[in-house]
């Protein structure tokens, strides 16, 4: 057999030199290329970051405040309705008034759903405190049996909430809301006492005028005021400052804009008109309310 030829060190240098010549001549791979973006991209975000702890609770309060607002999509609201003397007899007769609610509206689905056991009523808050009367709060399994619910009574007026005034049934507003229908109230306040009848309700949290003959003035409607009024803030010199000449102005947005109007800072979508009669109260189940 021939001797083995040992290669010179020259020669594997060359091999190498031509084999790095080989390998660079070859495309990048595109994962190497993706690898090195990503790490060029966090290291530059990490100086605009928030700190973890900043993330986490505003993570934590979208998360509870969606949990809130499902919540109160299933739950109804009956306003005005008086309290017994302990806690027992109230949960008892509200019980009993609930009963009787389901039994006017006539309606299978409400009915299965009490029987059910799966419409829950409590007052809010737990502790009554110096409140009169506390809201009775109706829990129902689903968001689209809470609207039959809902409408249901305002399309049958049941006596178990009509007979009594200031009693209605409306829908659980979230907090925002519940600021708006605050307003909504003092403006309806004031522009019955500058009109001098009841032209104008509320309905959740939206401002509302009566169509028909408007009533009279409840004796005393003018000396009170809603809860959060401040004459201050609403009034000149303890009267109430409205042009007259906006009163038989309706609801439109070209009116609305004019400064001087009490709708003014109220955005058209939180007003509009409904059809009532003389017959019909000023508050209502339909969730009406001067």
């Amino acid at each position: 057999m021939p001797p083995k030829t040992v290669p010179t060190i020259e020669k594997v240098l060359a091999l190498l030199e031509a084999l790095h010549d080989k390998i660079d001549s070859q495309p990048k791979c595109e994962c190497s290329s993706l690898r090195q973006e990503v790490a060029d991209l966090k290291k530059s975000l990490e100086t605009h970051l928030p700190p973890p702890s900043d993330t986490y609770s505003a993570v934590k309060k979208a998360l509870s405040d969606a949990t809130t607002y499902a919540d109160k999509s299933c739950r109804a609201v009956w306003i005005g309705r008086e309290e017994a003397l302990s806690p027992t007899d109230t949960a008892a007769s509200d019980q009993q008034a609930l009963d009787d609610l389901c039994k006017e509206l006539n309606d299978d689905v409400i009915t299965q759903t009490l029987a059910e056991g799966s419409l829950i009523h409590k007052r809010h808050p737990e502790v009554q405190g110096d409140r009169k009367n506390r809201p009775l709060k109706l829990k129902f399994p689903t968001q689209k049996i809470r609207d039959h619910f809902l409408t249901l009574v305002r399309t049958h007026h049941p006596p178990t909430v009509t007979k009594s005034g200031g009693n209605f049934i409306r829908r659980d507003l979230c907090p925002f809301e519940l600021e708006l229908e605050r307003q909504a109230r003092i403006d309806a306040w004031m522009l019955n006492c500058k009109a001098g009848s009841l032209q104008y309700g509320i309905r959740d949290e939206k401002l509302i005028k009566f169509s028909g003959i408007p009533r009279s003035l409840p004796n005393g409607y003018n000396n009170r005021p809603p809860r959060g009024y401040q004459p201050d803030k609403n009034t000149t010199n303890g009267s109430i400052s409205l042009d007259s000449s906006k009163m038989n102005q309706t609801n439109t947005p070209q009116s609305l804009n004019n400064s001087n109007h009490i709708l003014a800072p109220i955005t058209p979508m939180q007003t509009r008109s409904v059809t009532t009669t003389a017959q019909v109260k000023p508050t209502t189940s339909s969730g009406l309310r001067v």
